[in-house]
């Protein structure tokens, strides 16, 4: 079995995979200590774990008696990389692309069943990640992370409102449909949710207007209220991290 950790900046994920790279369990944990005391994986013989952090400490990863590696932009990846600083490119940026790109392989390769593989195309993507921040990352055709955009979360426009004003109170999300606000509260509902909403159907459009075959994926934990939003085909993966994780794993250990 494999272990893939996603060591966010509000909460971190778990996932076990099978070596055919099957996802047979997932799961939060509070910290690394409590992630040993974790029921899926009591007696569980792993082959090698994998994390990304996005935080500044490192955590001490201890007993486990398998390899552990720390994914990064330096490791060798089934991807090129056309950023100008990858030393700062956050890993979950890079992971999340890793695993659309993953998926798209897999349905490509069930697409090509009993067709020629010159009618399969690998495809462009963009990826959307819906967490702390909101990250919009491009990968092209030919398999080339090309760079993205990264602006602030829901929930941290909304503390921003309270936080940098005298006056605006913090307001707890729900979706509001309405395209003004009858009060103080639903104002700063509609502007945030208007916002980030707009923000991401430009992005989604620029996308498009230079890849129009290409796929959009949305992950994170704002990812489902965002992906309800959208007007074009989205998939929705709240693993795509795990995906990502796991791809760049298995290329890691086949080369």
């Amino acid at each position: 079995m494999y272990l893939t950790l996603d060591i966010g900046n509000t909460a971190s994920k778990y996932a076990l995979f099978s070596e055919e790279g099957i996802l047979r369990f997932h799961g939060v944990f509070a910290d690394v200590e409590s992630l040993w005391q974790e029921e899926a994986l009591q007696g569980v013989s792993l082959r090698a774990c994998i994390f990304s952090t996005v935080r500044k400490d490192i955590p001490w990863l201890t007993g486990l008696d398998c390899p552990v590696h720390l994914f990064s932009s330096s490791m060798s990846l089934p991807i090129s990389i056309g950023y100008a600083t990858p030393e700062t490119l956050g890993a979950d940026r890079l992971a999340g692309v890793l695993g659309a790109k993953w998926l798209m392989e897999k349905a490509g390769k069930a697409a090509a069943e009993g067709k020629a593989a010159a009618e399969v195309k690998p495809s462009a993507c963009l990826v959307i990640d819906a967490g702390t921040c909101v990250t919009y990352d491009w990968l092209d055709a030919e398999g080339c992370y090309l760079g993205g955009s990264i602006s602030p979360g829901l929930h941290m426009r909304y503390l921003a409102l309270h936080q940098q004003t005298g006056k605006l109170p913090l307001v707890s999300h729900e979706a509001y449909d309405l395209s003004w606000g009858r009060s103080t509260n639903e104002s700063i509902l509609c502007g945030v949710q208007q916002g980030i909403v707009g923000e991401s159907h430009r992005q989604i459009a620029l996308f498009l207007e230079k890849h129009a075959e290409g796929q959009v994926f949305i992950t994170g934990g704002d990812g489902l209220f965002l992906a309800e939003q959208q007007k074009t085909k989205i998939f929705v993966e709240p693993l795509l991290v795990h995906y990502g994780l796991m791809h760049a794993l298995t290329h890691h250990e086949n080369k």
